[in-house]
């Protein structure tokens, strides 16, 4: 499942291609005007929202970058899975079987980066490679990527959005719709200081590691939680929707001094659009 097909070119990482993914089409939705301590999504609100599938039950988030790929987080595929075990499915308000609209898409392949390791959570990314284009619609819409290295400034809005629990231990029912709460963008140095609090790990040795980026409060109550990984951490640049960051880990849910942990986009945007050029 990994994909070795991309890293013939990883000079590009190097180089640095440039510019924001500016398709008439992303980050843009076209309708309405859980995640701890948010609110129920409207229908459209955001239609790049994927609910990665295994076995016909939500594992994990994720976002349509392109109508035939999803980025969401590796953690969510064991080495063992095979990707014909999953399935993406698409403009969903719900995660109840009959949600109309909804699409279900197979995958083909599962893409992770060459420096994705399961024990640091380092390059926590996969590329979903769905067997045929999806259909865009009002509902089904593309977010935008980041241009390679370019990220807002600590203190920023943004939106992570997902069907994880609403508190840890308790699950999102299957009747309520997609949560999706503001939460601000934060150093990852500042959020390594704090998870360094209480924790009995050296200074020296991070636990952020520098390819993240951390969102919430330092007071916590707003934050992702379990089923939300892989999910989209969201900021508008410009008129657009930009997908900022991925939801990887945290210690609990909407905890004090315990932000969630995203890998940041930009950090891998070379490696993901070499992968699209496929």
């Amino acid at each position: 499942m990994r994909g070795a097909s991309c890293l013939g070119v990883l000079f590009l990482l190097v180089l640095g291609a440039t510019g924001t993914q500016k398709s008439a089409a992303c980050g843009q939705p076209r309708l309405s005007s859980r995640i701890v301590g948010g609110r129920d999504a409207r229908d459209g609100e955001w239609p790049w929202q994927a609910s990665v599938q295994h076995r016909g039950a939500h594992v994990c988030g994720g976002s349509l970058i392109a109508p035939q790929w999803v980025l969401t987080a590796a953690h969510c595929f064991p080495r063992r899975a095979l990707p014909s075990e999953f399935r993406v499915r698409l403009g969903a308000l719900r995660l109840s079987p009959d949600s109309p609209r909804a699409l279900s898409a197979p995958v083909r392949r599962v893409l992770r980066p060459p420096d994705y390791s399961e024990d640091s959570a380092r390059g926590d990314l996969a590329l979903l490679q769905l067997r045929r284009p999806v259909p865009l619609s009002a509902r089904v819409q593309p977010v935008c990527l980041p241009a390679p290295g370019a990220w807002p400034p600590p203190g920023t809005p943004c939106w992570v959005t997902g069907w994880g629990s609403l508190r840890q231990g308790v699950p999102l029912p299957e009747w309520r719709p997609l949560q999706g709460v503001r939460v601000l963008l934060m150093d990852s140095r500042a959020c390594d200081r704090l998870y360094h609090l209480g924790a009995g790990v050296p200074q020296a040795e991070r636990i952020v590691l520098p390819g993240n980026l951390c969102a919430g409060f330092l007071q916590g109550g707003k934050d992702a939680c379990q089923g939300d990984s892989g999910g989209p951490l969201t900021c508008v640049q410009s008129g657009r929707w930009i997908l900022v960051g991925v939801v990887s880990w945290g210690k609990g849910c909407a905890l004090p001094n315990r932000p969630g942990v995203y890998t940041n986009v930009a950090t891998y945007s070379p490696w993901i659009q070499v992968c699209l050029s496929l």
